[in-house]
């Protein structure tokens, strides 16, 4: 089985695609820094995600900035010169004024989008997907109850409840113990929701991932409750009442919100949980589960302070269908950090002249790594730059 890499940053959660391009991972680095550019944010770069699902030559970067929050893209050319994206969306004026501390932004596994998934304004959940170039991102306005959003990923749905159409991969949202499917628009009417349930008792979930089983994927959801369900296909399309799991497994972890399910294979994926932020401990835990049976598959890393940048590292695991790693096989620092930098507070994996490069996030500026290699001193992969 090919070994699937795994991104661990010790201040962020991961955006939500395949990490099975990876083959070895690193250590010492090359890289290049991007200071903020002329984006009205503050804060900018709280949460980035690849930008192109392929890119022969050159890449993009999504970046997302708060403080006067903002959706904008760096534009990679094949040499690794970064410029900024003219298309740049205000989100004050799409009705996003405060953006979560690590605002979810996920890739669409099946092409170049990429979405933003954000309270907007306290009335709507506010979908933005699209590639930013000559037009804005497709702005979808979720008018359900609550309007929180606690965990979200692509899914492949079953045809389109209203017209019986097929539809493309589209963002699932969990908002509180309800959820909605961000359909192309116009959205049905009435927007469709489905309630998770285990037996009589509603679940919170606070990771979404998804399984392809035939054409159309099952839903899997980590509860606050600790279990890991299986919902049927159907319930991306809403339901009357509520929907009862296929199958669940009790992972004796009480995952927080910003935890993850991330896919490794076909069949297995990755809990990336932590306690929320403002529990009294830094608990967390990395463990590969079977998605057919969920069962766990190997042992089970537990990464104290995964939700804080105050460390300043990214932390690399060695992911595969036979488990997790116990050690990291590298851990990346900034070589000059500073003060309140919080470098690592968000990592992506981005396709660069053909190859996946690392990208990591810190305090108003960003990091490539265009050639990476393990501590052992293995190349994870060579310089991608061309002309170097």
């Amino acid at each position: 089985m090919r070994t699937a890499m795994m991104l661990v940053a010790a201040a962020a959660a991961l955006g939500a695609c395949k990490w099975t391009e990876f083959d070895d991972l690193s250590g010492q680095t090359w890289v290049s820094s991007t200071e903020k550019p002329g984006v009205r944010s503050a804060d900018y770069g709280v949460a980035i995600q690849r930008g192109k699902l392929t890119s022969p030559s050159g890449g993009a970067l999504v970046v997302i900035g708060a403080n006067q929050p903002t959706y904008s893209q760096l534009d990679y050319s094949a040499q690794g010169d970064a410029k900024l994206d003219s298309t740049i969306v205000d989100l004050g004026t799409q009705g996003i004024g405060n953006l979560d501390a690590q605002p979810i932004v996920l890739a669409d596994p099946t092409g170049d989008n990429a979405a933003l998934i954000a309270n907007g304004g306290g009335s709507s959940i506010l979908v933005l997907i699209g590639t930013i170039g000559t037009t804005a991102p497709e702005t979808i306005n979720l008018f359900v109850t609550p309007t929180t959003v606690d965990a979200a990923t692509y899914v492949q749905p079953p045809n389109r409840p209203d017209n019986n159409q097929p539809q493309p991969a589209r963002p699932l949202i969990a908002s509180g113990d309800i959820v909605t499917l961000a359909y192309v628009t116009p959205q049905p009417n009435p927007q469709p929701v489905c309630k998770l349930v285990d037996g009589t008792t509603a679940i919170k979930p606070q990771a979404l991932g998804a399984w392809r089983n035939g054409m159309y994927d099952e839903v899997l959801a980590w509860g606050a409750n600790g279990k890991l369900y299986r919902y049927p296909s159907s319930v991306s399309t809403g339901c009357v009442g509520s929907m009862a799991f296929t199958a669940s497994h009790d992972t004796g972890f009480s995952p927080g919100k910003g935890s993850q399910i991330l896919p490794v294979d076909a069949n297995h994926v990755l809990l990336q949980g932590h306690h929320d932020v403002q529990s009294a401990d830094d608990a967390a835990l990395l463990q590969v589960y079977d998605a057919t049976t969920l069962l766990p598959v190997g042992g089970s890393v537990s990464l104290p302070k995964l939700r804080t940048a105050a460390t300043g590292q990214v932390k690399l695991f060695k992911v595969s269908g036979t488990g997790i790693e116990s050690s990291p096989s590298a851990t990346l620092n900034d070589a000059q950090p500073e003060d309140n930098q919080s470098f690592g507070r968000a990592v992506a994996a981005m396709p660069f002249n053909g190859t996946p490069v690392i990208a990591v996030a810190a305090d108003n500026e960003i990091f490539m790594y265009f050639q990476a290699k393990l501590t052992s001193g293995a190349m994870l992969y060579n310089e991608t730059r061309q002309g170097r």
